[in-house]
């Protein structure tokens, strides 16, 4: 019995302390009674400002940080251009004179032919004779006179020479040795050769 007076009172005692907190009765309390307060928003002191940056900095708290680059930007490789190849000017050729051709019997007579003014004095028509001559060369005549006409021969200094040698063998006289020289007994040499080889020695002077 005791201890339930004692269970009593101090629900009562319970009761009052509530009602005094609240300022009213118990019966009062419900969600109008508590004013809720609304959570505050957690302020931060204001951030620093930075200076404009450059490439490479950043800003933290208001601090310059330089960055250091990880890796140098590689620069664009230019490949100079190749040289287009000159093509190599134009090789001009000489034109070479070929000596002309002759049938094989004209060749040949042309070397019994240089053959024979290298031994001695002959004029244009002594040296066909002798080429085609049957105590000769025995070439036919048209042969003979076309090697001896594709020669090139100065006929006068031929007149000269065979004026000489008539001297180193015997005495002429200038008319004698003139006739000597174009006599067709003789060497053949045309009257004009015959005179000017003649007036080169000393049997005309």
């Amino acid at each position: 019995m005791i201890k339930g007076l004692a269970i009593f009172a101090a629900a009562a005692a319970a009761t009052v302390t509530l009602t005094a907190c609240s300022g009213g009765n118990a019966s009062g309390l419900g969600t109008s009674g508590l004013t809720p307060t609304s959570a505050s928003t957690p302020s931060y002191p204001p951030q620093e400002s930075c200076p404009p940056l450059k490439a490479g900095q950043s800003c933290i708290n208001g601090q310059l940080v330089e960055s250091s680059p990880t890796s140098e930007t590689p620069q664009a490789l230019t490949s100079s251009p190749a040289e287009t190849p000159q093509s190599p000017p134009p090789v001009e050729s000489s034109p070479t004179s070929e000596a002309p051709q002759y049938p094989p019997q004209v060749e040949q007579a042309r070397d019994s032919a240089l053959s024979y003014l290298n031994y001695t004095a002959f004029s244009r028509n002594g040296l066909i004779d002798q080429l085609s001559s049957k105590y000769g060369d025995s070439y036919p005549k048209n042969v003979a006179t076309q090697a001896v006409d594709s020669l090139d021969v100065d006929w006068n200094e031929q007149a000269a020479k065979a004026a000489q040698s008539y001297l180193d063998y015997t005495s002429f006289s200038c008319t004698g040795l003139i006739q000597q020289l174009s006599s067709k007994y003789g060497e053949k040499f045309t009257s004009a050769q015959a005179k000017f080889g003649a007036h080169q020695t000393k049997a005309c002077k």
